[in-house]
């Protein structure tokens, strides 16, 4: 029965979908939409399905189920209830967000099927094609790049499917040219930690343990209303229960500081200083636990030290016969008076001094205290006088923190956050942070930054499936390998879509053959604005622009063939997958709720990726697919009985975080240990000591780029234009980076009603500016210009002009109306249908040749830009 999208909405009204929104998301606009819906239904719906499912709006994979019910010849989603483990419950939590996956089905934003574009690139003008032909003319474009496959790029990140499309182009094709969106995420996080942990770590290494700690400190990070917060809302949330005290430090208040002990409003980009004041004062007052560095870091490691921060090297180092390819190095034994490897001393000395073999010689902790002496919390008191006129926090403040900090530890930490890409000086500030987590013995600690459980190796689809690759093992230069050879550093493997940004604005290393985008809304999610704009609209740069997603968005309006693809929950997903960054690990099994409704011919992504592998001949013409049979053989590798995965939708893999300080084996730095002087990296870097870059191999204040640029280098005093503002996103509750949940009215309504939906400053700068409330305004940014509505409020720092993500796009960049061809005439779809776009995007207005970070894999600074306000 083919029912239309106005009958489908007034049925789902009926049904009462609207009314699984939890009750305290509800603003009064869905109250009384609900009150009309119950009044109008006539028919009472019938549920004959239950549905496990693994939420991907921010891609975490939490479990849910979707009750399912027919009305009206239709299916209808009926209700969506978080799934709980009656044995472990403190594991499992589920956000607002998957309330709204009823209205996300019907949302007017959906692509209707296949389309080939037919204005200039960026009108969003296209044709309706069948899936014939979308799947031969996609066929046909891989073909012409078989012999040169590093010119197919690969972008795709979110679905079930994500990884199983990276490897798809990467394995089968043979391009090394496969990315995701990372270094627009955490990729300073990722950066900094390797000075520590000897290689990339990303957000999903450690587990804050709120519920056992005792002090628990939160720098950029917001646990009750991030963008992946549901598990550590509810460890959070056991961490009040049991007293465990929160100090946060932030450019705004929110209900995180509203929580919190005790909370600090600073600028942006500041909390680098106050991380180096803090790790003063805990290696000044020796405040360090000294049986855990001796034990489980270099600290007690011997280097030439002469005081020249520039000439450290190390001693000696020898295999060490204990941990088969790593280094032991050479100690002060303070039992015996001698010098000697580590491995053979009794008693390491923390903090000896003296001469070996004619030439000074200091601990690795001797040195570390030496290169932070200056960062004193009266410097960083005075450098806000210096920069500000004011003081944020105290230097007595900062004391005292520090001391707390050490006083309850190992329960106690700094949390090691998320994202780690807002500003310049991100990288160090991760850095800076888990090297006191280390002095405090926190790392691996119960109460403190204990080690994820650790996911299971799930046998690949393709594997499964047989796939045949047809890569012929040609190499070209990668884009990343070239980017590195022209300036860029440390590029994270699969984290470098901005490369692919600077690759398609410059043209280097060669243009790109095809552009092949899943579920990665590449023009909106990564800094590219205007620039990136007009260098997509030249064919010469990008001959082919393939992208695959649910929705239009941005990205969709740059396409040459667009290939629709259902939400999560109307596919069987065709790979078991893991719940990542929650306190355990555990396995999810993706189940279809429902189709896609009646008007949309969309397409499971991994069917898509099959019948173009059974054009190319990597899979057999005849292949058909049972994703459930897929994951049952998945589970037999795993030796998990499916069937019982199955019923329940999850199956706990690890049942407790890794309370070690290496995690339970030896980490990839040249010792093994947790290094407080990263022996590898500091040759390597040496010529960056003393540097402002994230890049020396000690800790150092860097300034953020708006600050260099404002304040006078970073020298003082800052200097913003009374229109001038630092542009600040957040995730709030309900919201997802550039998702398609920001289409849904729902969301639209609560962030309203919570008085969010546009960019808040603070009186005295509304002020100023004879703006109020309501007000709506221009904001330029250095490559773009977005509308917005002025929400004044004093809970924003006065340099700060701050907003939820991605509500918001530049019209001269994105038209906000596609127009679709078809046999039965026009179509127009229009996105924000619903209703909102007038909040923020900072991609939109940053610079991706200036607002980056070069030493870090060209990962994005994508807060730390100058944006003026102007009413329209």
């Amino acid at each position: 029965m083919g029912v239309s999208r106005r009958e489908f909405l007034k049925m789902a009204a009926a049904a009462g979908i609207a009314a699984s929104l939890a009750s305290t998301l509800r603003p009064p606009s869905v109250e009384r939409a609900l009150s009309v819906a119950a009044a109008e239904g006539e028919e009472k719906p019938v549920e004959f399905r239950v549905a496990k499912q693994a939420c991907l709006i921010c891609g975490q994979r939490c479990p849910f189920e979707i009750h399912v019910a027919r009305l009206g010849g239709a299916e209808v989603i009926t209700r969506v209830v978080p799934i709980i483990d009656p044995e472990y419950p403190e594991y499992f939590a589920a956000c607002g967000r998957p309330q709204v996956v009823q209205e996300l089905r019907v949302l007017e934003e959906r692509i209707p099927g296949p389309l080939l574009r037919v204005g200039r690139r960026g009108e969003g003008r296209f044709k309706q094609i069948s899936w014939s032909e979308a799947l031969d003319l996609l066929a046909r474009w891989v073909r012409e790049y078989l012999d040169e496959p590093w010119k197919i790029v690969v972008l795709s990140h979110q679905g079930a499917e994500g990884g199983l499309v990276r490897k798809f182009f990467e394995e089968y094709i043979g391009t090394e040219n496969v990315t995701e969106h990372c270094d627009t995420c955490h990729t300073g996080m990722d950066e900094g930690h390797r000075f520590i942990l000897g290689k990339f770590a990303g957000p999903a290494k450690f587990q804050p343990d709120y519920r056992n700690a005792k002090l628990v400190v939160l720098m950029g990070r917001n646990p009750v209303g991030g963008i992946v917060a549901s598990a550590w809302t509810k460890m959070f949330v056991e961490g009040r229960e049991a007293k465990t005290k929160f100090i946060v430090f932030d450019v705004r208040r929110s209900r995180l500081t509203d929580l919190a002990d005790e909370y600090y409003i600073i600028p942006p980009g500041f909390d680098l200083a106050i991380s180096l004041a803090i790790l003063n004062v805990i290696l000044t007052e020796r405040l360090y636990n000294t049986e855990y560095l001796v034990k489980w870091t270099n600290a007690p490691m011997l280097f030439y030290y002469s005081g020249d921060l520039s000439t450290v090297e190390p001693v000696r180092l020898a295999d060490n016969p204990k941990m088969p390819g790593k280094k032991t190095y050479l100690v002060y034994d303070e039992a015996d008076g001698r010098f000697k490897l580590k491995v053979e001393a009794r008693r390491p000395s923390l903090e000896y001094t003296g001469e070996y073999n004619g030439r000074p010689v200091a601990t690795a902790l001797v040195i570390l205290r030496d290169a932070v002496k200056g960062y004193t919390p009266e410097w960083a008191e005075g450098l806000q006088r210096r920069l500000f006129g004011r003081v944020y926090v105290k230097a007595s403040d900062i004391r005292r923190v520090a001391r707390e900090l050490a006083e309850a530890a190992p329960r106690a930490f700094i949390d090691h956050g998320y994202k780690g890409t807002r500003y310049y000086n991100e990288g160090m500030l991760k850095r800076v942070n888990l090297l006191i987590n280390v002095l405090l013995g926190s790392v691996g600690a119960r109460g403190g930054l204990a080690y994820a459980a650790g996911k299971p190796k799930i046998p690949s689809t393709w594997s499964i499936l047989g796939f045949r690759s047809i890569a012929g093992g040609k190499k070209g230069v990668s884009i990343p390998e070239y980017w590195e050879q022209n300036g860029v550093a440390n590029v994270r493997p699969h984290c470098w879509s901005m490369l692919v940004v600077r690759t398609i604005i410059e043209g280097k290393p060669y243009p790109i053959g095809l552009l092949f985008i899943h579920r990665q809304n590449l023009v909106s999610h990564a800094i590219g604005g205007r620039r990136l704009a007009e260098a997509l609209k030249d064919e010469n740069r990008v001959k082919h622009i393939v992208v695959l997603d649910s929705t239009f968005n941005e990205t969709v309006m740059y396409a040459d063939l667009v290939l629709p693809v259902t939400m999560f929950f109307e596919e069987e997903a065709p790979t078991l997958q893991y719940a990542k960054k929650s306190y355990v690990d555990f396995i999810v099994d993706a189940q279809k709720a429902v189709d896609p409704p009646s008007w949309v011919d969309a397409r499971d992504a991994w069917w898509i990726i099959v019948e173009l592998a059974k054009r190319l001949g990597i899979a057999p013409s005849g292949l058909r697919v049972d994703p459930v049979e897929v994951k049952r053989r998945q589970a037999e590798k795993l030796g998990i009985n499916y069937e019982e995965l199955r019923r329940r939708g999850y199956v706990l893999w690890k049942k407790s975080p890794k309370y070690h300080p290496w995690g339970g084996k030896p980490l990839s730095t040249v010792t093994g240990e947790l290094e407080i002087i990263n022996v590898k990296l500091l040759e390597e870097y040496r010529s960056y000591i003393g540097r402002e870059s994230p890049l020396n191999p000690f800790p150092a204040w860097i300034p953020p780029l708006w600050i260099r640029e404002k304040c006078n280098g970073g020298n003082g005093p800052c200097s913003l234009a009374d229109n001038e503002f630092v542009l600040v996103e957040y995730q709030e509750s309900v919201t997802a980076t550039n998702m398609f949940i920001r289409f849904a009215k729902s969301v639209h309504d609560i962030l309203e009603w919570k008085q969010v939906y546009g960019v808040r400053i603070h009186p005295e700068r509304a002020k100023k500016l004879g703006l109020k409330t309501g007000d709506m305004v221009r904001l330029v940014g250095p490559n773009g210009e977005i509308r917005a509505k002025v929400i004044v409020t004093e809970d924003v720092d006065p340099y700060v002009a701050a907003a939820p993500h991605a509500t918001a796009v530049d019209t001269k960049v994105v038209p906000l109306e596609a127009v679709i061809e078809g046999k039965g005439g026009v179509k127009r779809v229009r996105l924000f249908a619903e209703g909102g776009g007038y909040g923020v995007n900072a991609n939109m207005l940053a610079d991706p040749l200036r607002h980056v970070v070069p030493e870090e894999g060209l990962r994005a600074a994508q807060n730390d830009l100058i944006v003026r306000i102007e009413r329209l």
